[in-house]
Parts: C-alpha cells; sequence; structure tokens
C-alpha cells in the first residue's frame, strides 16, 4: 500500500476501499448519490476509493481520489425475450397506435394460462433484477482489481441488490471483506402491493428470501440507512454485525437559494412517483384550501418534476381534474438535476412521499432540507421515512391527515416560514464520512452505537 495520503493520516498507511454500486452519477438515478457523497469525502479523508458501476462517465475530470470503473451491462436473454415480444405486438398491431391507456385493458382482463406463462418466464429471465446482465462482469471486474491490489474493505450498494450477488462472488475466499449497503429493502418489499408488482412471478417471490438469507449470512457486516432498518435487520440476521449510517447531502453540489421564493404560495415535489407514493392526499388538500380562500388560486401552483412510473401519469392527472386544479398543477416531467434543486430553491414548500413505505427514505428529503426550505414528508407516523424527517427536522403529515395539510398550506400563504430554516442535526456526507471511515476501520460508528441504546424503544414500538 501507498504510504500517506494527501490528506491522510500522518504515519498510517493509504486504505483502499471498493465500492461495487449499479447507479453512481452523472446516471441520474438518486440511488448513486448515497456512495457519490462518501466516496468523495473518505478520499479526502485519506482512502483510495474504487467505485465499480454501470453508469457511463463523463470525458472530464472526476473526482480526486476516486477511480471509477465503468462495467458496461450485458446483454440477456430478457432483452432479447422484450424485443421479440416488442416486434410481435408490432406485427398484430399491423402499426395501429396502442390504446390510449392500456392500464385500463390491463386491469379488466385477467392473465390466462398462457399469459401467466409468459410472466414466470419473464421473471425468470429477469431474476434477480434489472442488474442481472451485470452481475458476473462487475464481479470480475471486482476480481481484476483485487488481484492488482489489497483492500481494506469492499461495499455493495444496492438496489438493484444483485450488486451484493457480485460483491459476495469477488470476494469468495475472502472472509471478513464484504459489507452490505442496503439503501432499501430487498425481499422485505415483498409483502406490499406495489413490491409483489415488481416480482411478479410466483418463482421470484419465492426465490428472493432465500437468495437474501444466502449473501447476507455470508456478509462481514450490514450497513443500513435508517435505525428501524437496522432493528429489523439486526433481528433478522442476528449474527450478522450491523450498523446505522445515514444517508446526506454533498453541501457542494447544491445551488445557491434565491434571495426570496416565488409570489403567493409555491408548492413543489421533485422526484419519482412509483409504488405506493400518491399526490392525492396533496391535490384534496390543496383544493379545500383554494375553495377556503378563492383569492390564492391566482399565485398558487404546485409543480411536479419527476418521471411518472407505470400508470402514475393517469392517476395523476385524473386526480387533478377530479379536484379542478389542471390551472394549478404544472407537470415539469424529468428535469436536470440542477434545474430541479433550482425549482426546489424557488419554493415555499417541498413535498416528500413515502406512503406505504416502512422502511424506505426517499434521497429528496435531504436535498430539501439541507436547502432551508420548509419540508413536508407525508408517510405514516411510525415509518422510518417520518422518523427521520423529525430527526433532521422536517414537517410530517399521515396520509389522510388533508386537515393538516391544509393548516401547513394556510399558514405559509398568510405568514411565510423565513428561509434558510437550519437542519437539526448533520446532514452532510463531508461530517458523516467521518462515521463511515470510522465504521469501516474500527468496525462500528457513533450511530451505530446510537442505535445500539435506542433498539429496546424500537423493538417495544414495533413488536
Amino acid at each position: 500500500m501507498v504510504a500517506g495520503g494527501p490528506n491522510g493520516r500522518p504515519g498510517d498507511q493509504q486504505r483502499r476501499l471498493l465500492v461495487i454500486t449499479y447507479h453512481f452519477p452523472p446516471d441520474g438515478s438518486v440511488g448513486g448519490l448515497r456512495w457519490a457523497g462518501y466516496a468523495k469525502y473518505l478520499a479526502r479523508l485519506g482512502w483510495e476509493v474504487h467505485v465499480i458501476t454501470a453508469a457511463q462517465q463523463p470525458s472530464t475530470p472526476g473526482t480526486p481520489g476516486v477511480h471509477v470503473h465503468v462495467c458496461r451491462r450485458a446483454r440477456t436473454l430478457n432483452d432479447l425475450y422484450n424485443a421479440v415480444a416488442r416486434r410481435l405486438r408490432s406485427a398484430r398491431s399491423n402499426g395501429q397506435p396502442a390504446p390510449s391507456n392500456p392500464d385500463s385493458t390491463a386491469r379488466r382482463s385477467k392473465p390466462g394460462i398462457v399469459g401467466r406463462l409468459r410472466r414466470e418466464i419473464g421473471g425468470l429471465l429477469d431474476f434477480p433484477d434489472h442488474g442481472r446482465g451485470w452481475i458476473l462482469k462487475s464481479a470480475w471486474t471486482a476480481c481484476r482489481l483485487m488481484r492488482r491490489m489489497s483492500f481494506d474493505a469492499v461495499i455493495t450498494s444496492g438496489p438493484p441488490h444483485s450488486a451484493h450477488i457480485a460483491g459476495m462472488l469477488a470476494t469468495l475466499g475472502r472472509p471478513g471483506l464484504h459489507r452490505i449497503d442496503m439503501r432499501d429493502p430487498w425481499s422485505g418489499v415483498l409483502d406490499k402491493s406495489w413490491g409483489r408488482s415488481m416480482y411478479s412471478s410466483a418463482h421470484a417471490r419465492w426465490l428472493i428470501p432465500r437468495l437474501e438469507r444466502v449473501v447476507l449470512r455470508r456478509a462481514a457486516g450490514i450497513i443500513a440507512n435508517t435505525r428501524k432498518f437496522a432493528a429489523l435487520a439486526r433481528r433478522t440476521y442476528p449474527t450478522v454485525p450491523v450498523a446505522w449510517v445515514p444517508n446526506g447531502i454533498d453541501p457542494e453540489r447544491l445551488p445557491a437559494v434565491e434571495p426570496g421564493p416565488e409570489p403567493g404560495l409555491s408548492i413543489a415535489h421533485v422526484g419519482t412517483l412509483y409504488a405506493g407514493r400518491d399526490l392525492g392526499p396533496v391535490l384534496i388538500a390543496l383544493r379545500s384550501f383554494l375553495d377556503r380562500h378563492p383569492e390564492a388560486r391566482a399565485q398558487t401552483r404546485l409543480h411536479v418534476a419527476g418521471s411518472l412510473s407505470g400508470g402514475n401519469e393517469a392517476r395523476l392527472r385524473d386526480q387533478m381534474a377530479a379536484c379542478a386544479l389542471d390551472d394549478v398543477v404544472i407537470v415539469h416531467g424529468v428535469l436536470p438535476a440542477t434545474e430541479a434543486l433550482a425549482l426546489l430553491g424557488r419554493s415555499h414548500l417541498a413535498l416528500v412521499l413515502a406512503q406505504d413505505q416502512e422502511l424506505q427514505i426517499p434521497a429528496k428529503l435531504y436535498e430539501c432540507v439541507a436547502l432551508g426550505i420548509p419540508t413536508l414528508v407525508i408517510a405514516e407516523s411510525g415509518s422510518a421515512a417520518a422518523n427521520e424527517a423529525r430527526r433532521i427536522g422536517a414537517l410530517t403529515c399521515e396520509p389522510s391527515d388533508t386537515e393538516a395539510i391544509v393548516a401547513i398550506l394556510l399558514r405559509l400563504w398568510q405568514q411565510p416560514t423565513p428561509r434558510q430554516a437550519v437542519p437539526r442535526t448533520t446532514i452532510d456526507y463531508a461530517t458523516l464520512a467521518v462515521e463511515m471511515d470510522r465504521l469501516l476501520v474500527e468496525g462500528r460508528t457513533s450511530a451505530a452505537l446510537d442505535y445500539a441504546a435506542s433498539e429496546p424503544t424500537i423493538r417495544k414500538a414495533h413488536a
């Protein structure tokens, strides 16, 4: 190893970290931001960080001390299957346009035997997830790197959780090296309706929990991004060390907040609408607020930016029409990261949706709070997102409590909250990287100790 780093510990050898993550900037996925932040600031603490990712990288120089190895996803049988299926559908339609709302057609008819068989075959070809064509290639790339140089730790980050399989394969015969960073649950989503749609085939729902047990039980440790997730992981895998190291924000990528927000009342939701994330409660509350204060309508806007997956766009349009808010809601679609952050910076209120996602925390929560924007998290009060919102200084509302949302809108309309609200606790990766460094070096963090002290309360609350 190289002795010392440019910002390393005097007299210490420079440590090396290998991170395997499918997503990484600039691919646009928020899933890559966690390790983009930790890698950057661990490098400033003296680590030499190597990242294996599927994300194409720009030709411009990267982060000092962070070496990115691009491993392109291989074409799979599922890709071929989907390409053939598209050609067959196109041939059958004879060039006719698709139905305006294909989701409604799918809801009206249940698949027959052929349809169920096709679903099972498709699920088998796509198992375990969309990173399937990347597992062996990234594992091989990791093995080659480990033959060239020694690493103090290998971390895999998911979803997609196929990254953990790649890490397990790459570290066979190297016990104590592989730690698994769980940004979201793996088999834990199977009890949700939206999770069952992610793993629609019966064989996948049977195999995923068993695959998770094989991979996680071989790991040297599990890193969770919330206290609640850490508590569940420790109960599920009692022989594997578990630490809690939260998500955060890289302050250097945040834009300067404009001196004042837009006139009137500007609300923004920036992020993907999928699974149980639903703007319906906000739209109902907004309609109620405007019915009581019609004078606010001309200067009230709800900005919606981000991907609308599946049938979520049709649902949103239907909800807008039902609440007569077509002139109030502006749907921007997917925006570049800088434009999305600027949109948040011009808003009076940022929305974060996490309904029916007990253990997940949307990454946008940290960006909104770090920008100093009043932030409202709509999630069940006992969920990880609601707990984290309260910890770092955001507002929370139950999805069914539209009157509480109305009260917040009214307060912002009558007495705008002062700008540049300060987070209640540290959420920047520059500081959090010190905790991650301690975990990698000593096997523990202050956050992990904080979790251990709170574990009895968590168990009692969720028994």
